[in-house]
């Protein structure tokens, strides 16, 4: 752990400027889940390196908010002499009671949401505080050694792949602008922008993003802030057909061409105050428009769908081949959480339209297991023990689709408890992906058969069960999710969309179960909806208890098996294939 003389100049910087409170956001200017390094201010001023979180940084007082998947972990990395650890959930709770008496809170504009900032000010109001925006975020002068920001090459993701035209995708959007009345939209959803102009990047690790902005006008072109060095000839000449393209340093300049009073829309949940507070300024009129993009980009058409299916058969390739290698080696004590992931990452990369990885691969044996967002590094690195359960969640980009796979594996003998934890998981996993719904379900609405059979014995797991799944984009796409009740904004599930099946059980210090498939939600019937599978790797059998199932349980982990089989077997070597027909016989 290194020393907290990051937190402690970040206060000495609240004293000499008279501020109370200084809020931080795990994310960039672009709100972005995934971040580059530059961007990892909270990381610095706390040691947590978890992709999600958020601090009250007080002049002597610090509290981390971090979700159920990165308590354990920030528990380990963080200093608890100086920073305390609350739920995601109360950072509200916690704020509103910070802001008594008369405060001066702080925040970068550029780091949090409209309708963030907003309730910040309706909080602040209440309690007669005072919230203040800063030109320059203290931490980025602080920060000596910050990273820079790195563009990439923006390239060219074809119709083979995408399925449909950038000028018909434009024309849709404009569309919507016409029938609710506005004259401009600002779109700065990265994965929205790459999704609407069939362009993709490396700006972000694993998500195959660039930085841009896009400002479309009702009528003429939309204008295209860019790395403009980083585009081929080629894609340039092609983009400046529909497209007026400007360097991204001269974004701040965006509405200086609008005339007041014109009617400019933006998302409030995933555009940053700052552009707001420049429309406001500029006497233009704000009004909050979901993102045009959203439903239509994580409703995959038919080449997206299929492009999916063939992805996800080449990963399953690779993860049952890196399955075998595990299972069937009896000396496995060489080996350790980084040397596999690198292992599997080298079955991956061989794959035909590999890109790169989706994230990070958590490799986790043992303890670490445990922890459901566990990053495995140097420090942390575990050697494979015998008689020890194993997870491994991975998955890769590649140009015709995003994947995204969890298996656990017991390395020798497992004990009841495991096998028991290990059953009901899987028998929450296979409730939810033969559950039929029917139209205008939410994810919300079905999350809870993923618990039940961990309920019965007052289990459960403090994370979602599902994540959407962009196209050759974010491996966590929004909006679509299944998650509990009221610990998420839902949505309703629609054909097309692709989701994640993965519930879990981690038994803090011990050990951790989690099986994950993807899912495309497909139109049973004029009323119904039902989930296809499109994810191939053998579960493992040493860990089911067979007595626990149902014979349709069992139907469906056979019928299952099967498939695997039939999809994965020609793309083997003899051993593997051998390995994989015993593992996937019928129970």
């Amino acid at each position: 752990m290194k020393t907290l003389s990051s937190l402690t100049k970040l206060q000495d910087y609240l004293i000499n400027n008279n501020i109370d409170i200084f809020l931080i956001n795990r994310t960039d200017e672009f709100l972005n889940e995934y971040i580059a390094p530059y961007a990892e201010r909270l990381c610095w001023v706390t040691d947590f390196s978890g992709s999600a979180g958020r601090a009250i940084i007080t002049q002597k007082e610090s509290v981390l908010f971090v979700d159920g998947r990165y308590t354990f972990q920030a528990k380990q990395q963080i200093n608890h002499d100086e920073i305390t650890i609350d739920h995601y959930q109360n950072f509200f709770k916690v704020f509103k009671e910070s802001c008594r008496s008369s405060k001066t809170i702080a925040i970068d504009p550029k780091l949090h949401s409209i309708n963030e900032v907003n309730k910040f000010k309706e909080t602040v109001e209440e309690n007669n505080s005072k919230l203040i925006f800063l030109d320059i975020n203290p931490i980025d002068n602080i920060w000596s050694d910050q990273p820079e920001i790195k563009y990439s090459t923006i390239f060219d993701h074809p119709i083979e792949f995408s399925g449909l035209d950038r000028k018909i995708k434009i024309n849709k959007f404009k569309e919507s602008l016409k029938e609710n009345n506005l004259d401009y939209y600002l779109l700065t959803s990265l994965d929205s922008i790459a999704w609407l102009l069939n362009v993709r990047g490396d700006d972000i690790r694993y998500t195959p993003i660039a930085f841009l902005y896009l400002f479309l006008p009702l009528e003429g072109k939309p204008i295209f802030y860019a790395s403009l060095e980083n585009i081929s000839s080629e894609l340039k000449q092609d983009l400046n057909q529909i497209l007026i393209l400007k360097p991204i340093n001269k974004i701040d300049s965006l509405f200086n061409e609008v005339v007041k009073n014109k009617k400019i829309g933006m998302d409030f949940l995933q555009t940053s105050y700052f552009f707001y507070n420049i429309a406001f300024t500029k006497e233009l009129i704000v009004k909050d428009f979901q993102n045009p993009c959203l439903i239509p980009k994580a409703t995959k058409n038919n080449v997206e769908q299929e492009g999916a299916r063939n992805a996800h058969i080449r990963d399953g390739v690779s993860i049952t081949k890196f399955l075998c290698y595990l299972k069937s080696n009896k000396d496995l004590t060489k080996e350790t959480e980084v040397s596999l992931a690198e292992k599997l990452f080298k079955f991956r990369k061989n794959n035909k339209l590999f890109h790169s990885l989706s994230f990070d691969t958590i490799s986790a044996v043992g303890k670490n297991a445990a922890l459901p967002h566990y990053r495995v590094s140097k420090d942390s690195d575990s050697k494979i023990r015998s008689n020890s359960i194993y997870l491994v969640d991975s998955g890769g980009q590649y140009y015709d689709g995003t994947t995204d796979i969890t298996r656990t594996v017991v390395l020798g003998k497992p004990n009841q408890e495991q096998i028991d934890r290990f059953t009901r998981v899987l028998k929450g996993h296979i409730k939810l992906a033969t559950h039929i719904f029917l139209k205008g379900t939410k994810g919300t609405d079905i999350d809870y058969l993923a618990r039940e059979s961990l309920n019965e014995i007052n289990c459960d797991y403090d994370h979602g069960t599902g994540h959407g799944i962009g196209s050759f984009l974010s491996v966590h796409e929004a909006p679509q999710r299944i998650a509990k009740k009221n610990q998420f904004q839902s949505v309703e599930l629609i054909p097309g969309m692709i989701i994640s099946n993965e519930p879990g059980f981690y038994r803090e210090g011990e050990y951790g179960i989690r099986t994950e498939n993807i899912l495309i939600i497909k139109e049973k019937d004029k009323k119904n909806l039902s989930f296809e599978n499109i994810s191939w790797a053998p579960i493992d059998r040493d860990l089911i208890d067979i007595k626990m199932l149902t014979s349709s349980e069992i139907n469906w982990i056979n019928n299952y098996h099967l498939k695997v089989l039939q999809n994965l077997l020609n793309f083997l070597d003899p051993h593997e294939k051998d390995w994989l027909k015993n593992v996937t016989a019928p129970l």
